[in-house]
């Protein structure tokens, strides 16, 4: 479009107005794509567990030797280990996670040793949970004993939503078949 010669200043600003609203509306259209695909991704990550700080199967305090990550597992199987010496005033815990929950499995102690323990996958078919070996302090131990002791008294056996881990030494993500 041709915009015509005028000294009219009426018609410049209208002139002007129409090329303004024009770039803008381009500018919307080019940054619509972008805005909608970032809220899609936020929206992704803050409804699924999605963790962005994640550890492998092996660090050089735990290592997770069987099953292999991403695999696919019965609702039993074995997975097996090696632990080297924790802190000071630390102690391995094996914890399943799934479900924006943790279930505490089995204790580990707090010495250097290889491990074997037979779990049961109580995720739905074909989801995802996480096994994961973790060095707890004094307090999380405590808080972790005391849940198995109430777990034994009453055979309930209820997630924890809330526990605070500082630290993951080794994670197995698994899928049940």
């Amino acid at each position: 479009m041709t915009l015509p010669i005028t000294s009219d200043p009426m018609a410049f600003m209208e002139n002007r107005n129409n090329s303004i609203k024009r770039g803008l509306l381009l500018l919307s259209i080019f940054l619509f794509p972008i805005v909608l695909s970032s809220f899609v991704f936020l929206l992704v990550v803050l409804i699924s567990d999605i963790n962005f700080n994640t550890v492998g199967v092996k660090t050089e305090y735990a290592e997770i030797i069987t099953p292999k990550n991403q695999s696919a597992v019965g609702k039993k199987f074995k997975i097996t280990g090696t632990l080297s010496t924790p802190l000071e005033k630390h102690s391995y815990y094996l914890l399943e996670y799934r479900e924006k929950n943790y279930w505490p499995k089995y204790s580990l102690g707090n010495k250097e040793n290889t491990w074997t323990k037979e779990l049961s996958n109580r995720a739905k078919k074909n989801t995802f949970s996480s096994f994961q070996v973790i060095m707890a302090d004094e307090k999380l131990s405590s808080t972790i004993e005391n849940w198995f002791k109430k777990a034994r008294e009453t055979g309930q056996y209820p997630g924890i939503r809330d526990l605070k881990i500082d630290h993951v030494v080794a994670n197995l993500r698994v899928q049940k078949q």
